[in-house]
């Protein structure tokens, strides 16, 4: 463990250096920024600039808000080797920064279930198993967690690949062919590996850890694995699907004049002079027209507007459209960032979907981005947009 010493006015100058170059490289030092803040702050370093706290050292020199500061220095404490160093601790090694930041808020008892094939999502829902295990004190059977995870019609093959495994190498490939899974339910946790499957109850101290052969003789009680189907005797049927009426076409009558719409009805359309706005694009005439020359101003035609669908966001993946010109700079990276109004509550780990368009037509270009960084409450931002930092999703 590092102990500070009073900083030199050069060894300051270096110190703030040396944090925004690491800012520039984030995804390998958001440890070591952490510890460098730590350092400022602890030694009230950020004096000799005239600021009186951390917090308003990192907003005027850096360019961090005290949200994006505190979580540095708390990523540094919990995961640091010593709790205030430079250094990665060893298990935490390729983790990533995403999965770390999830982590803050995490029971520690519950780290032995994160590797480096965990989702964010599933760190999510590991935490809200911890919390409702506070407040349901039924305890989940092994069997049952079973029960859950082969419930679907596409895991049959998989029970039935177990049911006529010759050896305990044949039961791996068929439940990890990738060599992790993580099954969960109630408040009980389960992760497969190779070497050893870890059980882990919420809410308890500790973990159990069992064998492959002890797994079988689970797998064994929760299904009748010496059935040629312990899918179908388990589940029964898979059911057929039903089919849609056919809906008769109308009848028109020989004398009735079929309606032609209005004027007044149609609907607007999109001429070449109106291009569709792309949602959450920021528009300069629109969003920002104080900073327009005078003669440049515009009204904004309110008529004839054409509506777009709202964008989707679901647990924590949204799907937003994005104009062909940034498409390719976004794809390769060039564009690492994107200007967004923040009315989905974007988080650190959040995946976005962005859809090519091309005017007002999608192209099938689909590409996904992962938040590294949000950017927000900061001077000249308008109030309520964000600036999100991106970088190719973690596979």
């Amino acid at each position: 463990m590092e102990e500070y010493h009073q900083i030199t006015l050069n060894e300051y100058i270096s110190i703030k250096e040396d944090i925004k170059r690491r800012l520039n490289h984030l995804a390998e030092s958001f440890v070591a920024i952490g510890y460098r803040l730590k350092q400022i702050r602890d030694t009230e370093a950020y004096r000799q600039d005239g600021y009186n706290t951390i917090f308003e050292f990192a907003e005027k020199e850096l360019g961090l808000t005290k949200s994006p500061t505190s979580r540095f220095m708390a990523i540094n404490d919990k995961y640091s080797v010593g709790g205030n160093s430079l250094e990665l601790r060893e298990e935490f090694i390729g983790l990533g920064k995403s999965r770390l930041s999830e982590m803050l808020t995490m029971d520690p008892e519950d780290y032995v279930l994160v590797t480096d094939q965990t989702s964010v999502k599933d760190i999510r829902e590991i935490k809200r198993m911890e919390k409702a295990a506070g407040e349901d004190e039924v305890l989940t059977k092994f069997q049952e967690v079973l029960r859950k995870e082969y419930a679907s019609p596409d895991k049959r093959k998989e029970l039935i690949e177990i049911a006529n495994a010759k050896c305990i190498d044949d039961i791996k490939a068929a439940v990890i062919p990738e060599g992790y899974r993580l099954m969960k339910k109630g408040v009980l946790a389960i992760k497969f590996e190779d070497e050893k499957i870890t059980v882990r109850t919420m809410g308890i101290s500790g973990v159990q850890e069992l064998t492959w052969s002890e797994i079988l003789n689970e797998y064994d009680q929760a299904f009748d694995l010496g059935a040629a189907d312990p899918w179908k005797v388990a589940y029964g049927e898979i059911p057929e699907p039903k089919e849609e009426p056919k809906s008769e076409p109308k009848k028109v009558e020989k004398n009735q004049e079929l309606k032609k719409p209005t004027k007044a009805e149609s609907k607007p359309v999109a001429t070449s002079q109106q291009e569709e706005q792309v949602v959450d694009q920021t528009s300069i005439e629109k969003d920002f027209p104080e900073y327009l020359p005078d003669d440049l101003k515009v009204e904004i035609e309110q008529t004839n507007k054409v509506e777009v669908p709202e964008t989707v966001a679901d647990d924590h993946r949204h799907k937003l459209k994005l104009a062909k010109m940034f498409f390719d700079d976004m794809q390769t990276g060039r564009k690492p960032f994107d200007l967004q109004k923040n009315d989905r509550e974007y988080q650190l780990g959040d995946v976005i979907e962005y859809r090519e368009m091309d005017n007002g037509e999608p192209t099938g270009r689909v590409i996904e981005k992962e938040i590294t960084y949000i950017l927000e409450g900061f001077a000249g931002l308008k109030e309520g947009w964000c600036i999100l930092a991106l970088a190719d999703v973690e596979r």
